[in-house]
């Protein structure tokens, strides 16, 4: 018998996984369902009951994908460390997804935006990531615990190593005058009220780095009157901006971190500007 409970606890436990926090929320919904289940027994149909189940509860495909990953990724882990020779029944059930959400504002929203948070905020936190997310298109985590070490100044460049990005790559994410006045600032507030912390966004507690800013982003896009705006929407801003202004869709992956350019190609429609006077160009017939 290899019960799901064992499986799962091992691979939290002993992998290495950069999504921790998401893996929680698919394990949380798995649970209940396949809970003291022998994998061994279980069968693809038992799979497809969890995703009807899961549409019968109004959850997306995506996010029914994710936790399916999340098992499948466990099953696979055991498997391989102890060398056994059975099917994972999760394996090559996904449902389809639509194609994938680019949600971007204009830079006077982002103004309205930058303010709004500004506004009530005892500390300069919130604004300061929202400017870094758009001026480096940083994904959250990336940002939250970004260190002042990696941080060069006289460059002007931040590193983000391969335990740093999601894709397991090390990057250099350019810093521009925008970027350069929020961490001069951010230096500025950490040097006066948490002189121990290492991070740039600091924790509530002077040492550790933020974990969490969903419920004040939210807030803030409430006041500035923007409305189905997350916080990944900041990347997807940054990037449909660049695209806009003509850079090409190669320069945008990489300053992305973008593990292939079909990830980037979600932005080509806004390059249509481009693609008109690309045709314009073409002989007359």
């Amino acid at each position: 018998m290899l019960l799901f409970d064992d499986v799962v606890l091992f691979y939290d436990q002993e992998s290495i996984h950069k999504s921790k926090q998401r893996d929680i929320s698919s394990l949380k919904r798995l649970k209940p369902f396949f809970q003291n289940t022998d994998i061994l027994e279980l069968s693809r149909s038992d799979i497809r009951a969890y995703m009807k189940l899961r549409l019968s509860q109004g959850v997306c495909n995506s996010t029914i994908n994710r936790e399916l990953r999340y098992m499948r990724a466990a099953i696979n882990f055991y498997k391989l460390e102890f060398k056994l020779d059975f099917i994972n029944p999760a394996s090559s059930l996904s449902l389809e997804e639509p194609d994938s959400r680019v949600r971007f504002i204009t830079p006077i929203e982002a103004q309205d935006l930058i303010r709004s948070a500004s506004k009530y905020a005892k500390r300069p936190h919130l604004p300061c990531f929202i400017s870094l997310a758009l001026n480096t298109g940083c994904r959250k985590n990336e940002l939250f615990k970004l260190e002042w070490s990696r941080v060069d100044f006289h460059h002007n460049i931040i590193t983000l190593g391969s335990q740093h990005t999601k894709t397991a790559k090390r990057r250099y994410v350019p810093i521009n005058e925008n970027t350069r006045l929020v961490l001069e600032n951010l230096q500025y507030w950490n040097k006066v009220n948490a002189p121990h912390s290492r991070y740039v966004l600091t924790g509530l507690d002077g040492e550790s780095h933020i974990k969490c800013m969903k419920n004040s982003f939210r807030r803030a896009c409430d006041r500035a009157d923007i409305f189905d705006f997350r916080i990944h929407d900041l990347r997807h801003t940054f990037a449909s901006w660049l695209v806009q202004s003509g850079v090409s869709l190669y320069v945008v992956k990489d300053l992305l971190g973008h593990s292939s350019i079909t990830q980037t190609e979600k932005y080509a429609h806004l390059a249509n500007p481009q693609l008109h006077d690309a045709v314009k160009k073409l002989p007359n017939l």
